[in-house]
C-alpha cells in the first residue's frame, strides 16, 4: 500500500501495523492514461480510490459543454460518492487529465473491511463528513458569493489549481464563462 494513503488513513484513526496490513490486502493499484475515465456517465460507481499520482477532472456534460464539479489531486480520495453509496448510475464523468495512479477499493471489499475492522467504518465516516463539508461550502458560495469572490477564495484556498488547470476549466468550476473570468482578472489586477 502506498505510504501516502497510509498517512492519510492514520490521520483519521490510530491504526496498528497489523491493521494497515489487513487493509492493504483489499486495495488494488490501477494506472490511467491521460484521457481515460475513472467513471463515465451512465455507469455504476463500484470503487472508491486514493489518487497516488496525477490529476482528475470531475464534470457533467451539458449539451456538449463540460460543467466542472471538481478536481482530484494526489492524496485526494476519489469517487462519485452519491452513486457509490446509492448504487445509482453516474450522471458525471471522472477523467484523467494526465497519467494517473490510483489505489482502489471495491464496494464489496469496503463492506468486508467494515466487518473486519470497525475502525475502518469510523475512517469512512470521517471521509464522508469532509466531503459533505466541502460540497456544502461550495453550494453556499454559489448562493451567497459573487463570481469574483469565488475566484479570490479559490486563489487563496487552492493555489495549486492555477498551476495545473486550464483557465477555461477554472471558469467552469466557479460557474462562469472564460470571458467572465477574463473580466474578473482585469478588474482585480
Amino acid at each position: 500500500m502506498n505510504k501516502n494513503i497510509e498517512t492519510e488513513l492514520s490521520k483519521m484513526v490510530n491504526l496498528t501495523k497489523n491493521e494497515l496490513l489487513v487493509i492493504s490486502g483489499f486495495f488494488k493499484t490501477k494506472h490511467y492514461k491521460k484521457g481515460e475515465y475513472f467513471l463515465e456517465e451512465g455507469k455504476l460507481c463500484n470503487h472508491v480510490g486514493f489518487v497516488d499520482k496525477g490529476l482528475f477532472n470531475y464534470f457533467y456534460l451539458d449539451n456538449g459543454t463540460q460543467r466542472i464539479r471538481g478536481f482530484f489531486f494526489p492524496n485526494n480520495f476519489i469517487s462519485n460518492y452519491s452513486c457509490f453509496l446509492e448504487n445509482n448510475k453516474s450522471k458525471a464523468f471522472i477523467q484523467a487529465m494526465e497519467d494517473c495512479t490510483v489505489t482502489l477499493l471495491h464496494k464489496d471489499d469496503l463492506n468486508s473491511l467494515y466487518e473486519t475492522l470497525p475502525k475502518f467504518y469510523e475512517m469512512s465516516n470521517s471521509i464522508v463528513q469532509d466531503l459533505y463539508l466541502g460540497v456544502s461550502k461550495k453550494y453556499e458560495s454559489f448562493l451567497i458569493d459573487s463570481a469574483q469572490d469565488r475566484y479570490l477564495e479559490l486563489i487563496k484556498s487552492r493555489p495549486i489549481l492555477f498551476k495545473r488547470i486550464p483557465q477555461y476549466m477554472i471558469a467552469s468550476y466557479i460557474g462562469i464563462t472564460p470571458e467572465g473570468l477574463s473580466r474578473i482578472k482585469k478588474r482585480i489586477v
